[in-house]
């Protein structure tokens, strides 16, 4: 595993670096967010922040990953995934809302040189708006991970969700959510990145299965998004099979539902 790491900072003018020395994109940022002062956000707060990435896309582009996306096999893909809001902060039971304190970090990637260039330029001169609140943008770390083996340790920044919609006797449909160690999780989530790699590397290519497994234990997580219950898995787990898929997980997102905060992972170097 070989990383390259970079730090962006507020200028009148900048370029944004999308390529290292050895030809690879930047396809992974951490954006430090700050505050003057302590700010609230609700618990579930997954649609703000997709909506505020939206909003810092170009219109055009915007409207294609949310209405359209990438198609293969007849799925739609929008190939970026999102990670949790990272920094020191208080959960007030009562009204269900976490209180940040002023500095705080998130952390985006995506295989699309567009939607990194567009998003990292915005972002910089303008800042983010997360709901109502204005926060600063003090810094973007670019980071490159090239996978370059066949087996990798990971850890996820946001839950992971593997799911299947079913029909029930009377024909109404319903979600069936998965957990680690079903076979489903594991099927689901390889055809997944199947899929993905397919519209990163060419849709003619074949892949074989990538097998995932937990480290240790993992942790089921709630999370309500919009009026849709999501139940998503975080922790440690090693996956393992063709680099590209790999590579696949890494850039797009580890299982479904990336663009609404879920399956944003991080390697863990050894």
């Amino acid at each position: 595993m070989r990383f390259t790491r970079r730090t962006l900072i507020r200028a009148s003018f900048f370029i944004v670096p999308m390529r290292d020395e050895n030809g690879g994109r930047d396809m992974y940022i951490t954006i430090t967010l700050q505050s003057d002062v302590p700010w609230e956000i609700p618990v579930n707060y997954n649609h703000l922040l997709q909506a505020a990435i939206y909003r810092h896309l170009s219109p055009e582009f915007a409207d294609f990953l949310h209405n359209q996306g990438y198609i293969v096999d007849r799925r739609r893909f929008t190939l970026f995934s999102f990670s949790r809001l990272m920094g020191p902060h208080d959960y007030i039971p009562a009204s269900k809302m976490l209180v940040f304190q002023n500095k705080v970090q998130l952390i985006l990637s995506s295989p699309i040189e567009r939607f990194i260039r567009e998003i990292t330029q915005v972002l910089l001169m303008e800042g983010i708006r997360i709901g109502s609140h204005c926060l600063r943008v003090t810094s973007i770390q670019t980071e490159i991970f090239k996978v370059d083996r066949s087996v990798i340790e990971i850890e996820t920044l946001s839950p992971v969700v593997a799911y299947s919609t079913l029909l029930r006797p009377d024909g109404r449909k319903y979600t069936k959510y998965f957990y680690p160690g079903e076979k489903d999780f594991q099927r689901i989530i390889s055809d997944n990145l199947v899929r993905k790699a397919k519209l990163i590397y060419g849709a003619n290519l074949a892949f074989a299965p990538v097998s995932i497994n937990s480290i240790g234990d993992f942790r089921k997580q709630i999370v309500l998004y919009k009026n849709t219950i999501i139940e998503a898995y975080n922790g440690r787990f090693i996956l393992e099979g063709d680099s590209r898929l790999l590579q696949a997980a890494v850039d797009a997102g580890l299982g479904g539902k990336n663009s609404c905060g879920f399956g944003c992972i991080r390697p863990i170097s050894r």
